[in-house]
């Protein structure tokens, strides 16, 4: 679960701003707000994040969470402009903010497991997704585009 919230993180810090300038000839400008929306609604909500799991519940929470993500990235690969497709991923941000820190809590509380390994396990595998996912994303994107691409690190986050 960490992977496949963290690499749709991945694919809008490393590929946004270029996806607004190939595909909405957008200026620098506009699209490094891409990653700064992005990263700024992610910040205001991972800040709000325990208190939205304690009210509505972890599952709750990654649920409506993964859904919001999804949401925005399938936004982001459908905008018919470049400030709809900033927006998008601006909501994007909104739901991936909290999916991986409710992850991780559920890896150091798993039963059977030690806190320190299941964190560790479930970091490593996240962060594989940063990793793994600048060069997939861009190899993709040569090939079929990159809203194809966008469109599918959605249904990343559905899962």
């Amino acid at each position: 679960m960490a992977l496949f919230c963290m690499v749709p993180e991945g694919g809008v810090l490393d590929w946004a701003a270029l996806y607004l300038t190939r595909e909405y000839d957008a200026n620098l400008q506009t699209a490094s707000l891409a990653f700064s929306i992005f990263a700024g609604t992610m910040a205001v909500v991972r800040f709000l994040g325990d208190a939205v799991r304690n009210r509505f519940g972890a599952v709750n929470t990654l649920r409506v969470s993964g859904l919001i993500a999804a949401a925005g990235m399938v936004g982001a690969s459908l905008a018919p402009t470049p400030a709809l497709a900033i927006a998008c991923f601006g909501l994007s941000g909104l739901g991936i903010a909290n999916m991986v820190p409710i992850v991780l809590s559920a890896a150091g509380n798993h039963p059977g497991a030690s806190a320190g390994s299941g964190i560790a396990t479930v970091t490593m595998m996240g962060y594989s997704g940063i990793l793994i996912a600048p060069s997939a994303i861009g190899f993709a994107a040569e090939h079929v585009g990159y809203r194809i691409t966008y469109f599918v690190l959605a249904l990343l986050l559905l899962v």
